[in-house]
């Protein structure tokens, strides 16, 4: 079949339940109530033939008898009652289904037959399916989060398919911890109809999207899947997350939602044919999200580093040239420079080590990051800002209670002053230069309010030199996958 549409899918103006309950624990329990809670605008229709009322929505025994029409069943039945669930959705021409229903593909040879004929009863009519033995789908437009897991993520330009449910909620909802939105999410379950590719063609025409992010256990049409990928990366960047990269992964997966998980090598080749970026846990996905949405893409390799904290700085050091990164010489009208206002013993090499000078003129780390930014040759800066906030968080709670007042007057309110100025500065100087700035954050879990504005303001927040040098060098792969195809400025 050809591409299909997939506008009325994410953007459906009513909703049936088919199995919706009340009942704790049941599937339609759970997927009718996040409908209701996702504050979807439309219309939602509970389908149970034994209920008059579920959850203070009107209740109907069957599709046929709703009144109005129904753009998306999502179908929370047993699956030996499925294949007539969807003869009745044709019958009413109801042109997409979610089947959060499992028993399908994934049991073997007899549960494939009855996935096949599910599949054949849908072509009947022009009822397209997602899933079987998925967990449902979100949208943000018509918030419309209709799950069986309460996965009702904070809104943004982020798109999501994935061939496991839970790797959806774990990203989308770990990511919202984060600030970082979602636009779409899917789980395509065992594919018996949509698949992975169809989602990636619509993400990547999709202007509300920014970043697509899948979850991939299985690929089962490798030619449309590299085309469909490469189509997506000219606009925007792919991330992947790949499971079953081992035998037992592999036999996992194939239990799992069916999939074919093939060589994994063969699937790093085509990622570096196709520009798709991959991760290995999805906290390395969710760091490179955010990365992707708040930073322009390098123009080189070259790193500036500056910091008041010589152990830090040795470590990003590190971790660039672990990354493929290079850490370029300062030149002697950078030092100069730099001699100007640090103190003697200042490192005079990059990194820069401000040293504890920077607490007798609290500027010496912004005016040493200036000096990074207007050297040609570095095209990117990761700095290790003074945010101790949250570190004075948890020592206070060590201090005695005599000592509280005191120790606040000192330490808390002398410091939240200079972290606000040195906030400020940063961003200014982000705006005035352009190039991509990361932040080494200390305590960043901890949700800091000087955090939330670097972040706020395109800086991103990082807590390890590792996955400060690991995103850019991500970036940096990404930026030089479009330059080598002419899709951007080589400079």
């Amino acid at each position: 079949m050809n591409t299909p549409n997939l506008d009325l899918l994410f953007n459906p103006k009513s909703v049936a339940v088919i199995g919706a309950s009340a009942s704790p624990g049941k599937i339609g329990t759970i997927t009718l109530l996040c409908t209701i809670a996702g504050g979807f605008k439309g219309k939602i229709y509970p389908i149970n033939p034994n209920k008059d009322e579920i959850l203070g929505l009107k209740a109907y025994n069957s599709v046929k008898d709703v009144p109005d029409k129904i753009d998306l069943a999502m179908i929370c039945v047993p699956a030996d009652t499925v294949l007539l669930v969807i003869r009745e959705c044709n019958e009413v021409g109801i042109k997409f289904g979610v089947v959060i229903s499992a028993g399908f593909g994934e049991l073997g040879e007899e549960g494939r037959k009855k996935q096949k004929e599910m599949v054949e009863e849908a072509r009947k009519g022009e009822m397209r399916l997602v899933g079987p033995n998925c967990m449902g789908i979100g949208s943000a437009a018509p918030k419309l989060y209709a799950t069986m897991n309460f996965t009702i993520p904070k809104a943004g330009n982020v798109s999501m398919v994935s061939q496991s449910a839970t790797m959806v909620t774990l990203t989308t909802l770990m990511a919202s911890g984060q600030s970082i939105g979602f636009n779409k999410y899917v789980s395509s379950g065992n594919e018996a109809d949509l698949r992975m590719e169809d989602f990636i063609e619509y993400y990547a025409n999709d202007p509300e999207t920014k970043v697509i992010v899948a979850y991939i256990e299985g690929v089962r049409e490798g030619r449309r899947f590299i085309d469909a990928s490469r189509r997506a990366t000219e606009n925007k960047p792919f991330i992947v997350l790949k499971g079953g990269i081992t035998g037992i992964g592999a036999a996992a997966a194939s239990s799992h939602t069916g999939a074919l998980s093939g060589e994994d090598m063969i699937f790093d080749a085509v990622c570096a044919q196709t520009g798709i970026t991959r991760v290995s846990n999805h906290m390395k996905m969710i760091d490179l999200i955010k990365a992707f949405l708040l930073l322009p893409l390098p123009k080189g390799r070259k790193v500036g580093i500056v910091s008041g904290q010589g152990g830090l700085g040795v470590l990003t050091a590190d971790s660039c040239v672990k990354h493929g990164l290079e850490v370029p010489k300062l030149t002697k009208e950078s030092i100069g420079e730099l001699n100007t206002f640090l103190p003697y013993f200042w490192s005079h090499r990059n990194p820069i080590d401000v040293t504890a000078g920077f607490m007798t003129d609290l500027s010496a780390l912004t005016k040493s990051l200036e000096v990074l930014l207007k050297q040609e040759d570095i095209h990117s800066v990761i700095c290790l800002p003074q945010i101790w906030s949250p570190m004075f968080d948890v020592v206070s709670a060590q201090v005695s209670d005599e000592m509280q007042d005191l120790f606040k007057s000192i330490a808390v309110e002398m410091m939240s002053g200079v972290e606000e100025t040195l906030i400020n500065d940063f961003i200014k100087l982000k705006n005035e230069y352009g190039k991509p700035m990361i932040a080494i954050g200390i305590f960043t879990q901890s949700g800091s309010k000087s955090n939330r504005t670097l972040e706020e303001n395109g800086i991103p927040v990082y807590e390890t030199p590792d996955q400060a040098a690991r995103v850019l060098s991500k970036l940096i792969e990404y930026a030089e996958y479009l330059r080598e195809r002419s899709l951007m400025p080589k400079s």
